[in-house]
């Protein structure tokens, strides 16, 4: 529900422009309204009492530029849609955008004095609005239902990682909360299965943040991989959860894990993540690999199986190493490899 600060300062920007006033969140649903003042067209009517905003309306509305813009848009009416001129002024807070401020103009413009006033409130009430932290936008991107292009909107664009907090005590959400709580900027964040899910930047110090949390919360955290924009925030968000749910499985990876370091746990998340994904189009080097493997790192039986100088096989197994970033002298790292290996067989019969 939207707080009595923001609808008092709805109430008073009305009363003061005499034109009916109207907030959206990012994805389009009718979230406060001021009494009536002046015109009320077909579309305001309509979008008060359902709460949400029809397709067509939204269409006409984006075809002028609102799902992008970042200062003060005015749409023109569609008689055909029942639909008066308004003037629509982005709700931005620290560079966020957290809905949009609607007032209906019709054929008399607001005066340069009036439009002045109504930016003054729409940052006031864009402040009070930040309280979520985009969590709505995230969450719909998360889940499906919000696309990539109007969650960039809010959202904004540029490397991004996930963080995923979980178990510990009380509820993760919060703790989020607090931890945020006078930060310049903080991270977009939502809770989902289970998960306190925050965005960041790909500059940001994630590990810092994650380390602060789990101290706050006594859970554990994932941290994804570096992802070049939201197109891909879905599969960091499944690093995320994978690397939370290794932490919380293997004590030795916590109580912060990050996807890239997971070793055989991200085969056993994401079979697309192998580490021998490097060796596909080399398979002269794979067939090594395995055999020395199956030989228990025994380089001299597998020189003989292969038919190899022992000089060749150190060559090969070096150029192994360099390849998937992976030490056959590490047990880890050798189980996830091996696993890979055979797991790459079962999926091909």
């Amino acid at each position: 529900m939207i707080g009595d600060e923001v609808q008092d300062l709805l109430d008073s920007l009305a009363a003061a422009v005499g034109r009916g006033v109207a907030v959206d969140d990012p994805e389009g649903q009718v979230v406060a309204h001021s009494v009536h003042h002046g015109e009320v067209d077909q579309v305001r009517a309509q979008a008060i009492l359902s709460r949400s905003v029809p397709a067509a309306v939204r269409a006409w509305q984006e075809a002028h530029g609102v799902a992008t813009a970042r200062a003060a848009v005015r749409v023109p009416a569609n008689p055909a849609l029942g639909m008066a001129a308004r003037l629509c002024l982005p709700l931005l807070h620290q560079g966020r955008r957290v809905g949009l401020l609607w007032i209906i103009e019709g054929d008399t413009p607001l005066t340069r004095e009036q439009e002045a006033g109504a930016v003054r409130n729409a940052a006031a009430i864009a402040a009070l609005l930040d309280g979520g932290g985009g969590s709505g936008t995230l969450r719909g991107l998360l889940t499906g239902g919000i696309p990539v292009g109007r969650a960039a909107a809010v959202l904004g664009e540029g490397p991004l990682r996930l963080l995923a907090l979980r178990g510990g005590r009380g509820k993760p959400g919060r703790a989020v909360e607090e931890e945020m709580a006078g930060t310049r900027r903080p991270p977009a964040f939502t809770v989902l299965d289970r998960h306190a899910v925050l965005l960041l930047n790909g500059g940001q110090d994630a590990a810092a943040l994650a380390g602060r949390l789990v101290a706050r919360t006594g859970g554990v955290a994932g941290l994804s991989a570096v992802h070049a924009g939201l197109g891909t925030a879905g599969h960091a968000h499944r690093e995320a959860v994978a690397a939370a749910r290794a932490a919380m499985a293997e004590p030795a990876l916590g109580p912060v894990a990050t996807w890239p370091d997971l070793g055989v746990y991200r085969l056993l998340a994401e079979p697309g993540g192998l580490a021998t994904g490097p060796l596909h189009g080399h398979p002269t080097l794979a067939v090594t690999l395995e055999t020395y493997l199956d030989s228990g790192g025994d380089a001299q039986e597998t020189a003989r199986l292969l038919h190899l100088h022992r000089t060749s096989l150190y060559y090969r197994l070096a150029r192994i190493e360099e390849m998937t970033g992976r030490s056959l002298k590490d047990g880890a790292d050798r189980l996830e490899l091996h696993l890979a290996l055979k797991l790459a067989r079962w999926n091909a019969v």
